[in-house]
């Protein structure tokens, strides 16, 4: 009888705090908003994406009007959404998008650092024979994911404005999330600046010949990540800079992503793009 309302005054405490979060997309600027804004917000918690698993656990055992939580998916964005929404229903989602082709090749760019060392078509193609599918590219896909399990409203968001008009982009994100910061405190600076095409060429070279299959990320076994994974992810960073060395006309012999290709095979996700440049 006790322990059945005290679980229920804690669940009725639960139910009254604002939830925020931030689904990424990967590659939209994630690490630059976890790292330089989100922790200068006031009048919120923010959960930072290190200690994500735990969050709903802090959520639970902390006592703060409002929470920010932050982590960036893809592919298991539907299963991450129901994770904290089953625990947290009045959950707000900010999510962000950028064009398609712009976000393909950045993804391609990501994995060709880590190891893989396809062509861009093995990557992504119209035959959707690829390791990158459609279904992974549809962002109206990802919005019904949203809508399907939160009763609010998402703040949608355009990765190009944290580019142009930065303040206006991080301000949308205060405004949705009740809080507010100093400007002067935020560092505009790039967080993790991207390899050039010379040393990603040069990389995928090298795993050709010596690492054929990339590494294994180890997500749930921190040991295993640091024996087996870490060291080829230092060894690469080496070989790409010291890539930096060599004459660019001896590693380039074709562009890591063929443009032409690039702009047909995105021509497709031109309605998906134009729904969510009508929503923002």
């Amino acid at each position: 009888m006790y322990f059945f309302l005290i679980t229920k005054i804690f669940s009725m405490l639960n139910s009254e705090k604002e939830i925020y979060f931030h689904v990424g997309l990967a590659k939209t600027g994630s690490t630059f908003v976890q790292n330089n804004f989100f922790p200068k917000l006031k009048n919120i918690k923010y959960i930072s994406t290190h200690k994500y698993k735990k969050c709903i656990d802090i959520i639970k055992r902390t006592n703060y009007k409002s929470y920010l939580i932050s982590r960036e998916f893809d592919r298991k964005l539907e299963e991450e959404v129901i994770k904290i929404l089953s625990h947290f229903p009045q959950t707000k989602i900010i999510i962000v998008f950028r064009e398609h082709k712009k976000w393909i090749s950045s993804q391609f760019k990501k994995y060709s650092k880590n190891g893989w060392h396809w062509d861009f078509e093995d990557f992504y193609n119209s035959e959707n024979t690829g390791y990158w599918k459609k279904e992974d590219m549809l962002y109206k896909d990802k919005l019904e994911i949203i809508h399907k399990y939160s009763k609010k409203e998402p703040l949608i968001l355009n990765f190009d404005e944290l580019k142009t008009n930065p303040h206006s982009y991080l301000g949308k994100i205060a405004n949705y999330t009740k809080s507010n910061y100093v400007k002067d405190q935020i560092s505009l600076n790039i967080v993790h600046k991207s390899y050039s095409e010379k040393q990603l060429i040069f990389l995928k070279r090298f795993c050709k010949i010596f690492k054929k299959n990339p590494p294994k990320y180890y997500e749930k076994n921190k040991l295993k990540h640091w024996l087996f994974f870490r060291p080829w992810w230092f060894l690469y960073h080496l070989v790409m800079y010291f890539a930096i060395l060599l004459p660019k006309s001896l590693v380039i012999k074709k562009p890591l992503i063929d443009q032409e290709y690039l702009e047909k095979s995105m021509m497709k996700y031109k309605k998906d793009w134009d729904l969510i440049i009508n929503k923002i």
